[in-house]
């Protein structure tokens, strides 16, 4: 075995002074150190020294000293839990129980819980138990806030800490070994191990604590090879037991030790195997009281059986399971003929789980644990049988003051300590196969750190800090099998502070890292390389060492080479997958780092190269323009450095092509510098001129300018070189641009190139046959055609995923060259056509006389501008097209010329001049792309034809639509020939089971009899199934049956008991059902027909149950009691004294039994019928009938809506004036409600033309204003021609929603007026814009003129949207007719005046200034309180048009007082003068008024001075008129009282007088 290896972990200083114990914490979270002084503790977690931080570890001491801690143990580790639990014993045997939080600085230690021995001893005597006082308390286990705790070496106590829902200590369980008490005072050791408690006799036994077995160690030892004297056993101090059982080891007190395969042991006498019983002689017998489900019944009854039954059924339990068996299976203790452990018949282990490693933990500590846990481990045990002999632990003679101790035992090893004041610690590792003993010095003030019995580390705490001995490992195998197992990171720290040189890492490290995506790895690995090539500057000057230097560096160059190898073929593979991206580029850079640094070192430290040197920079340098292939394809990050030109002062590194550069541009020095491998020199170049093409993308957008330059030259030797300079690979490169190149010259002469190498597959050499076919089709395109291609409407297409720059190059060209020969199709368009498409593009070489170029938008990978010939030469042959792709084009296009055509001749006959292809019907449902409409009247066609779609013909419900269209499903001949549904049926019994499932009986009657189908030639007809379920359909294939065999007498009774099935359906049609039911006649009439008539059925009656055709003759009897005559015919009659029978059945009697045809209901005035009702009328019924309508009848009086909805206005005006207003005592009133209703009900059927006239009408015969109903019935009908049209599949939901909508307005809701506004504003709109009208036309005026009513009708603010449209336009002419025909308010048009081009707007501010003037000013001059205003009074319309106020003075009852109030309220003069020619108008009011009106503001105020109250109800008289004379006078303003006699007055001598020439006038 080899050496012993100290690994440095963390750099932790020991405590000084001695030191009693130190145990790790379960997952190496904390370190606890007890000393006769206190206790100490250390955290070792991530984020420590050690473990990737900075911060050193808290150290706390707590003050006593103790006997024993242990560590809490879970089950379940919680990782979101940061807490630990040490529990400890002090001297004087108090339990406490600290929470240590080691992930904080301070590593703060809290005492959370404390038990006293006192309160232990209570707890005990709680149980009923007596026990003298502790002299001895070992804890055997600490795990899950439960200790298990030995009293006296002989009293095993489990006790249950506060916490999980404990308020306090709890002794969950307490017992006495079953020991004899001297067996008990030789106990010198204690062991437990998963939940066996193992004692070690120092007479040389060991015993299991619930003694279900023993070992005789003396009795091992004799079965020895070499027996020796039993007295060098005595006496035994120490027992350990390995944690599978499998192995105990004990010393005793003069350093020897020996081990026990207690396997083996218990295989040689069985007889000492306690636990092992014989179960199936056990009587089974259930718990008392205890529910068989529960789970303490489960465990109970697992001592009782053989098989190891599990009560937890989790996953996890599960899986421990499977590691225990293939612990087992493998263990190394077994030999060839594998046998199960010892303890296989104890069935209550605990179980533990496997050792798992968690990757995210970074500390040391973990990393090195997991990897070197089992770094040792053998696979089986040597077959041969192990030594038993004692073995001396300790080398040379022993001293005096030595400590020997073993601290773990496994299946294949021992590890023991041997402690000393002289020489210190040291380990021993005693390998149980080899019996070989390697030592470890560890040297003085160092102890050993105890872990848990599964977790076999040797780590040592020293001054230098906690460390970990390997054993049998070198260093190499050491750091490879970290490199490998662990991580890179962790192979760096350990290297660091063990100070180790960085050794040489293998290759297989790095395809490990790179397997794994091991970044950290890789890195690793080429900084270990890096310091291989580092050249020493002194070297240079010797040449001999110069040369002996670079052939080594050579070599080492050439070592690497393989390495090299392997991280590009990882990039290669890296790059091709999508998520593997980010991961090569990643590695690329650190690759390329690393060989730029090695080419940097050559170049710094040596001045010339010799051969070797140069050898080298041309390997790295391969491997750089390999790479650099890979480069390009990263995004590059936008570069931060201005593109400014360097300061002269700096150092820059002189250039020998400096001059030679000035001179050129800037595409020639890049041309020269790519040519010949100067690009970091012409990088240089441009960062110190300041030029834009220092940043690397310019650099190669430029580079590959020059490449394409130089194919349209022809010259593919220079274009090659620039790629291949460039890093670009050349093949690939070219075939790229060769097929998304547009120029036609380039593209030919790179095919030829690429042919030439054979570069080209299959498919690519087909795509590039197909372009050229294409191009020669297309070749005689006329300008004329081209142009008329731009004038088709184009129809959308996906459009292309990539490559859009050369594509938008050639769509943004003139009309006159797109169509140009130089334009062709890019390669790269036609490889993603598929056959049809490309089908459709060569039809034009089928029809070279087509004469329509249209754009080709139905198939999805053609690139807008590509254009096809739609209209196609149907003169010529099509036989040899595709006709899928044929009818896909004709559908696109909707030639419905030529698809009648071919429908209607189909498969062209011999002599016809256009021979169609057979049209597949597949093609129906894949190829048609026309739309809806037009492919239902294809299908329409096509079905008249005999020539379904695939599609229809699996649906029959779509069958059976598209039949409706095409004749109906009765035709001569039959319109479906060979129609077979997917359950095998029939179109004629399809259609049948279809009439079945919806009840159509009428249709399923005149379907049979138009094609006399009956079962012989239908035989779903007959189906047994069907009739049972449908009894109405048995009923009518029977009476079918009956007519077309008339004298059948066999079928006139199958139909009676059909018809029988219809009216008894409870029960199977029978003639003794029929007569059960009291149907006698009915039974009667049915067994006539029966075979042998009613003579053989009697005959053959029998009693039970019988079959239809028989019947109980006893049961007849019965039925035939009411009918004596009936049954003395078809029985002996019984007479007594010759009496007579009672009277023969009559029809009447026959008649009764059938349920359609009651005698005592329809034959009452027929005298013959005896069963009549008294009071039936003797007159036959009808339906006019004032008896049975005065039963039976549901009468209904009409109203005038019932008429409305009807359709019939007179009517109901009619209905109106006789029902309701004859009797009304208020007519106005009922004929406004009348109204109301008429216009309710005209709004909820708006979408029925004929009811909105009927309701109309009947408004305009009420002589009431139908104005508003025909508004919103028209407004209505517009809002939903426009939605419907939006939202075609929804038009009934949203009739009904505006139905709604139109009620609500009914009831004079104020939002649904508004938001009907808002939907006919888009409405009228949207069918301006249909109808192709200008906006601000007159036709968009006359049409927008119903929104305009619709919001003066609903007492809305009228819009302006058709004023807006007329600004933004400049139309001041529309703006003005619509502002001034609807009276919009001045504030309204003014608002909107800024929407004008400004002459505009200034011109017509001040028009409708002109037009409305300001109001006058409060306080000026005409601020009388009588002055006339232009203003309305209140309630008043606001409108001064003269036609309106005409009309409105109509319905005043003073038309011309009202006239008169307009005349002040607008200053009107001329309506007092129409005022004045009223009837009953007063003159002098009229004079008056006209007089004051013509004169001015001030005037005016002056003479209204002595007038009180308002002047618009002022009241004139002649005191009045005799004031305006005499200011008139004073005023010398006679003219205008004269023209008011000539006009008020005419018989006034004034008036003559005013006539009169002005000189005679004075004379006078």
């Amino acid at each position: 075995m080899a050496g012993a290896l100290p690994v440095l972990l963390l750099p932790l200083q020991a405590p000084p002074g001695p030191l009693a114990r130190a145990k790790l914490s379960r997952r190496q979270e904390a370190l606890a150190v007890a000393s006769p002084a206190g206790r100490e503790l250390r955290w070792t977690g991530p984020g420590w020294e050690g473990g990737g931080g900075s911060r050193r570890p808290a150290l706390v001491a707590l003050p006593g000293a103790c006997q024993d801690f242990v560590w809490e143990n879970f089950e379940d580790h919680d990782p979101t839990v940061d807490t630990l639990k040490l529990l400890t014993v002090n001297q004087t045997r108090e339990l406490s129980v600290y929470e240590v939080s080691p992930k904080v600085r301070n590593c703060e230690v809290t005492l959370v819980h404390s038990c006293c021995e006192d309160r232990l001893m209570k707890l005990i005597e709680q149980k009923n138990i007596s026990l003298a006082p502790v002299s001895s308390l070992r804890v055997l286990s600490f795990e899950n806030s439960r200790a298990v705790l030995m009293l006296n070496n002989f009293i095993v106590v489990r006790l249950a800490f506060p916490g999980g829902g404990r308020e306090a200590e709890d002794l969950e369980d307490c017992f006495f070994l079953d020991l004899s008490p001297q067996v008990l005072e030789r106990i010198v050791d204690v062991s437990f191990c998963r939940g066996v408690i193992i004692l070690l006799d120092k007479s040389g036994w060991i015993l299991d604590g619930t003694y279900l077995a023993y070992v005789d160690v003396a009795l091992y030892q004799a079965e020895g090879p070499d027996e020796k004297d039993p007295a060098i056993l005595l006496p035994l101090t120490s027992l350990t037991v390995s944690h599978d059982l499998s192995v105990a080891v004990i010393t005793n007190c003069s350093g020897h030790a020996a081990a026990v395969d207690l396997d083996l042991y218990f295989k040689e006498y069985p007889g000492h195997l306690l636990c092992k019983r014989n179960v199936d002689n056990l009587p089974v017998e259930q718990l008392k009281e205890m529910d068989e489900d529960d789970l303490r019944s489960s465990a109970y009854s697992m001592t009782l059986v053989n098989q190891a039954f599990r009560t937890d059924r989790s996953w996890k339990a599960h899986l421990v399971s499977l590691y225990e068996k293939t612990q087992r299976v493998y263990s190394p203790n077994l030999v060839a003929d594998v046998y199960l452990p010892w303890y296989q018949h104890h069935l209550h282990l605990e179980h533990r789980d496997c050792k798992t490693h968690e990757t995210s933990e970074t500390s040391l500590v973990r990393d090195v644990a997991y990897v070197f846990s089992n770094a040792g481990r053998k696979d089986h045990k040597s077959t041969k049988e192990r030594d038993r002999r004692w073995k001396s632990m300790h080398p040379g003679e022993r001293e005096d003051g030595v400590r020997i101790e073993c601290q773990s035992v496994t299946g294949f090893s021992a590890l023991f300590t041997i402690s000393s004041d002289s020489e210190g610690l040291t380990l021993v590792l005693w390998d149980l196969e080899t019996q070989d003993l390697v030592l470890s010095h560890v040297g003085k003030n160092s102890f050993f750190v105890e872990c848990g019995q599964d977790e076999h580390l040797s780590l040592i705490l020293s001054e230098p800090g906690l460390s970990l001995v390997l054993f049998g490992l070198t260093q190499e195998e050491f750091l490879n099998r970290m490199i490998i197992h662990g991580s890179a990171g962790t192979v760096d720290s350990l290297c660091r502070l063990n100070g180790w040189g960085r050794c040489s890492i293998p290759i297989h490290a790095l395809e490990a890292g790179l397997e794994n995506r091991q970044l950290d790895t890789v890195d690793f690995f080429l900084k270990n390389k890096e310091n291989l090539f580092s050249l020493s500057p002194a070297c240079s000057s010797q040449d001999q060492t110069s040369s002996t230097t670079s052939d080594s560096y050579l070599k080492s160059v050439e070592e690497l080479r393989p390495a090299l190898d392997l991280l590009c073929l990882a990039i290669r593979e890296n790059d091709l997958e999508a998520q593997s991206k980010h991961f090569s580029e990643q590695l690329l850079s650190l690759t390329l780092n690393f060989l730029n640094k090695q080419l940097c070192e050559v170049f710094v430290h040596m001045e010339e190269l010799d051969e070797n040197l140069d050898g080298c920079v041309n390997i790295l340098t391969s491997y750089i323009t390999k790479l650099r292939a890979f480069m390009i394809k990263f995004p590059h990050k936008q570069s931060s450095i201005p593109s400014t030109a360097w300061d002269l002062e700096e150092d820059v590194p002189g250039m020998q092509q400096q001059q030679k550069w000035e001179q050129l541009t800037t595409e020639e020095i890049v041309a020269n510098a790519v040519l010949n491998n100067k690009l970091p020199e012409a990088q240089t170049f441009f960062r110190v001129t300041g030029n834009p093409a220092q940043k690397l993308e310019e650099l190669t957008h430029i580079g590959l300018d020059l490449v394409y330059r130089s194919l349209q030259k022809g010259n593919v030797k220079e274009a090659s070189k620039l790629l291949t300079n460039m890093g670009f690979d050349v093949m690939k490169q070219l075939h790229r641009i060769c097929f998304y190149t547009s120029e036609q010259p380039v593209r030919d002469f790179l095919v030829k190139v690429l042919q030439e190498e054979d570069y080209f597959s299959d498919a690519e050499k087909e795509t590039i046959d197909f372009v050229y076919q294409v191009e020669n089709a297309y070749s005689g395109v006329s300008r004329a055609n081209a142009e008329n291609t731009q004038s088709r409407q184009r129809v959308k297409e996906k459009d292309p995923s990539d490559h859009t720059a050369a594509w938008d190059a050639l769509l943004n060209c003139e009309k006159d060259q797109v169509h140009n020969e130089e334009h062709r199709v890019m390669l790269n368009w036609a490889q993603s056509w598929d056959r049809i498409t490309r089908e459709i593009a060569l039809l034009p070489a089928r029809s070279p006389e087509g004469k329509h170029f249209v754009v080709l938008a139905s198939m999805h990978h053609v690139p807008r501008g590509f254009v096809i010939p739609s209209g196609l030469c149907f003169g010529h042959q099509f036989k040899s097209c595709d006709p899928e792709v044929l009818w896909m084009n004709l559908s696109s296009w909707h030639d419905w010329g030529s698809i009648r055509s071919w429908i209607a001749n189909g498969p062209s006959p011999a002599g016809s001049s256009v021979n169609w292809p057979v049209l597949p019907a597949e093609a129906l449902d894949r190829a048609t792309l026309c739309s809806s409409y037009m492919r239902n009247d294809i299908l329409d066609s096509l079905a008249r034809n005999g020539v379904f779609a695939p599609a229809e013909l699996e649906d029959f419900k779509c069958l059976l639509q598209r039949l409706a269209h095409a004749g109906g499903v009765m035709q001569h001949p039959q319109p479906v020939t060979g129609f077979s549904s997917p359950g095998g049926l029939d179109f004629h019994a399809c259609f049948i089971l279809y009439c079945l499932d919806h009840g159509l009986n009428h249709l399923l009657y005149t379907y049979l009899d138009y094609y006399r189908l009956c079962p012989s030639n239908c035989p779903v007809l007959g189906d047994q199934a069907l009739h049972e379920a449908h009894p109405w359909f048995e009923f009518l294939v029977r009476c079918r049956d009956i007519a077309s065999n008339p004298g059948d007498a066999e079928m006139i009774f199958q139909a009676s008991l059909a018809n029988a099935q219809i009216l008894i359906p409870s029960n199977q049609a029978s003639v003794s059902t029929m007569l059960l039911e009291g149907r006698t006649l009915l039974a009667l009439a049915t067994t006539m027909y029966a075979p042998g008539g009613i003579d053989q059925v009697l005959q053959n009656g029998s009693g039970g149950e019988s079959p239809p055709k028989k019947v109980d003759a006893q049961l007849v009897r019965m039925a035939l009691a009411p009918y004596p005559k009936l049954k003395a015919a078809l029985f002996s009659p019984l007479t007594s004294h010759g009496g007579t029978l009672p009277s023969d059945v009559s029809l009447y009697h026959l008649l009764q039994a059938l349920a359609p045809f009651d005698p005592a209901k329809l034959f009452g005035w027929q005298p013959a019928n005896s069963f009549a009702m008294p009071d039936a009328s003797s007159a036959l019924p009808h339906f006019s009938c004032p008896t049975l309508i005065h039963k039976y009848a549901v009468i209904e009086r009409l109203d005038f809506c019932y008429y409305l909805q009807h359709e019939r206005p007179s009517f109901a005006f009619g209905t109106f004036l006789v029902q309701q207003l004859v009797k009304s005592k208020a007519p106005k009133q009922l004929v406004q409600q009348a109204g109301h209703e008429a216009y309710a009900l005209a709004l909820s059927l708006f979408h029925v033309p004929s009811v909105a006239a009927a309701c109309v009408c009947f408004l305009e015969l009420l002589g009431l204003d139908s104005l508003k109903l025909r508004v919103d019935i028209k407004a209505a009908n517009v809002i939903l021609s426009f939605m419907s049209r939006r939202e075609e599949p929804q038009h009934n939901s949203i009739r009904e929603s505006l139905a709604e909508k139109l009620t609500e307005l009914v009831e004079g809701v104020k939002t649904a007026a508004e938001e009907l506004l808002v939907c006919l504003e888009e409405a009228v709109w949207d069918k301006v814009e249909r109808q192709n009208i200008k906006k601000t036309s007159s036709s968009a005026r006359k049409q927008w003129s119903l929104v305009v009513q619709f919001c003066r009708l609903h007492n809305l603010r009228l819009n302006t949207s058709y004023l807006k449209e007329c600004a933004r336009s400049n139309e001041w002419l529309q703006f003005i007719i619509e502002a001034q025909m609807y009276n919009y308010q001045p504030a309204e048009v003014l608002a909107i005046l800024p929407d004008f081009a400004l002459p505009l707007q200034d011109h017509l501010r001040l028009a409708f200034e002109r037009l409305w003037p300001p109001l006058p000013q409060a306080g000026g001059q005409g601020g009388s309180p009588h002055t006339l205003r232009h203003e309305q009074r209140p309630g008043s319309p606001a409108t001064s048009d003269l036609f309106h106020i005409l009309l409105r003075c109509q319905n005043q009852p003073h038309p011309w007082r009202f006239l008169l109030g307009e005349t002040l309220n607008h200053r009107a003069p001329v309506l007092s003068v129409l005022a004045a020619c009223f009837q009953d108008a007063n003159v002098l009011h009229c004079l008056c008024v006209w007089i004051l009106t013509s004169l001015d503001g001030s005037t005016a105020g002056d003479v209204t001075d002595h007038i009180e109250g308002c002047i618009q109800t002022h009241e004139w008289d002649l005191l009045d008129l005799a004031t305006l004379w005499q200011a008139l006078l004073k005023r010398q303003k006679v003219r205008t009282l004269l023209s008011g006699f000539r006009l008020f007055l005419k018989e006034c001598e004034m008036r003559s007088e005013g006539n009169r020439p002005r000189g005679k006038r004075r004379s006078g």
